[in-house]
């Protein structure tokens, strides 16, 4: 590879969050402007961390739809077959609620701590046919936040007041861009772990720290040290670039399955992409046997009437030909049988002469 081609290909992957660093200031220094002289609270400019998540909601509001349009790897169908009682981890405005199925869902909580992102969550969830069973929560993924919001709904039982509950409460658990940015990283993680169900899934799609020393490179790598020097966290929400989500999720428990792996990994932003089966045997209710049994009755039977639709067309086109060839004089008849030589019937008088004369000769003999 030349050095024009290299620099062709990997600056722009380098330097792509440039735009959304310099993007994210530009709403902050919007956000500082709305705060004081439209809505009149000045004060309010020294709440930084508030000041902070009314910038990122603004941000999100305005280009979270499309930066959800694409994800690395498998994610959407992932989130497609999560299924029961389900915790999503920092929904935003909901741009992905649409990549869920509703049919599977029994409820669906969303813990979003930016609270103007909240209108846009809860008309996505009735526009994606959610409805009544979406539940928003405004808190964080911490445990001093979300285990008193999840209280407040009633989900916990008393077992639930330190953060813990002792069988778990969620069939699934949904961690989309959200872990780089949520205080006490590994405190969260062992705590959506004990949150989770034995023989639960926890879907996961997390930017991490480049391994350069495996699948990455030593160049983004300190591009994310770069990114963060400029401000990343600052702006970004409290987003950091170089968390080691992964090892962190590995050692929050024991996992029947373990499946990450690395997307994009030698650019300034590499993923981590997979799903996690939780220790235990896994409790499926009556409830979600019969949800998930009548999606796949509906897809077998969706399959059996498009292969009979085929059938159908096939055969009618078929009909279709034979008519026209018939009309067209073009379709062969059956030939009728030729002879060799003509039968001969003769005359049944001249018989009766030739067996007389034979037999008048036979006598004088």
């Amino acid at each position: 590879m030349t050095s024009s081609s290299w620099i062709g290909e990997r600056i722009p992957t380098l330097l792509r969050p440039t735009l959304l660093l310099l993007l994210s200031a530009w709403h902050f220094v919007l956000t500082i402007l709305e705060v004081v002289f439209v809505e009149r609270r000045p004060r309010s400019v020294f709440n930084l961390t508030q000041l902070r998540l009314k910038s990122f909601a603004r941000l999100w509001t305005q280009n979270g739809k499309a930066m959800s349009a694409e994800m690395p790897g498998p994610v959407f169908s992932l989130l497609e077959a999560c299924k029961g009682v389900v915790l999503d981890i920092g929904p935003g405005s909901g741009e992905i609620l649409k990549r869920f199925n509703p049919e599977l869902i029994t409820a669906l909580y969303g813990a979003e701590p930016a609270e103007d992102l909240h209108p846009g969550l809860l008309r996505n969830a009735e526009e994606t046919g959610l409805g009544a069973k979406y539940h928003a929560l405004l808190c964080g993924a911490q445990p001093e936040s979300l285990i008193p919001a999840l209280h407040k709904t009633g989900i916990m039982n008393e077992s639930g007041k330190d953060g813990l509950a002792s069988d778990g409460l969620f069939d699934e658990i949904c961690c989309v861009r959200v872990l780089c940015g949520v205080p006490h990283l590994q405190q969260t993680i062992v705590n959506l772990y004990t949150l989770l169900k034995p023989g639960g899934r926890m879907v996961i799609c997390e930017h991490v720290a480049n391994p350069w020393r495996t699948e990455g490179r030593l160049l983004a790598r300190l591009m994310q040290v770069i990114y963060t020097l400029l401000g990343w966290q600052f702006f970004m929400g409290g987003c950091e670039l170089q968390r080691h989500t992964q090892e962190l999720l590995r050692d929050a428990g024991e996992w029947d399955q373990f499946d990450l792996k690395y997307y994009e990994a030698k650019d300034a932003i590499p993923w981590v992409v997979g799903e996690l089966i939780k220790k235990g045997k896994a409790v499926e209710t009556d409830e979600n046997k019969e949800k998930v049994e009548a999606v796949e009755t509906d897809k077998n039977k969706e399959k059996v009437e498009a292969v009979e639709t085929d059938k159908n067309i096939k055969m009618a086109e078929n009909m279709e030909t034979d008519e026209n060839m018939a009309m067209d004089g073009t379709l062969e008849m059956d030939e009728p049988m030729e002879m060799d030589e003509p039968m001969e019937m003769g005359d049944p008088m001249d018989k009766g002469d030739k067996m007389e004369k034979s037999y008048a000769e036979a006598v004088k003999a």
